[in-house]
């Protein structure tokens, strides 16, 4: 993720020097133009896809969205081969504080869940519950609930249901 914040003149050698093609995080309204995107969001998002400023009236959920969205797939396993079973990686970090990813990997595409639980079995969050082609995939917890309230430190457990595969780890959240 990158910020960027200058002219619409400026970003063609932002552009050359850098080597990003799409910042997400922008706060010249040229430069959204220069986009071809009509909202200009005033935001920060630091290397791991945590958001570290906003401005009032920025649309979190969405900002979240579109980077899971490009954190989701990379189609092959870590070693670059192709993926030949399902498989339930440790979450990185672990401990956590504020969010953690949650890695996958799907021999063939299905139907995948992947919720956040308590140690007592209580449900805390659903974070994915779509279909997924074959391939390695990543989701993000920031340690929040289901309703978008940040959870207590402790323990949780997290598990994917993918067709007939279903798996459960554990993981430390601290504050």
């Amino acid at each position: 993720m990158d910020y960027y914040n200058g002219t619409a003149g400026q970003l063609g050698v932002f552009k050359s020097t850098t080597g990003v093609t799409y910042p997400l995080c922008r706060t010249a309204s040229a430069t959204g133009v220069a986009y071809g995107v009509t909202n200009d969001w005033s935001v920060v998002v630091d290397q791991q896809g945590i958001i570290r400023y906003k401005q009032h009236g920025v649309n979190v959920s969405a900002i979240n969205a579109v980077i899971d969205r490009l954190l989701a797939t990379t189609g092959v396993s870590e070693n670059g081969e192709p993926v030949t079973r399902f498989t339930l990686h440790q979450n990185y970090p672990n401990p956590f504080n504020p969010s953690t990813q949650i890695a996958f990997e799907l021999a063939k595409s299905t139907q995948v869940r992947l919720r956040v639980y308590t140690v007592r079995g209580e449900l805390v969050a659903t974070l994915l519950d779509q279909n997924f082609n074959a391939g390695r995939h990543q989701a993000v917890w920031r340690a929040h609930d289901q309703y978008g309230k940040a959870v207590a430190a402790g323990v949780y457990f997290y598990e994917l249901q993918a067709g007939n595969f279903s798996e459960r780890k554990k993981m430390v959240l601290l504050r």
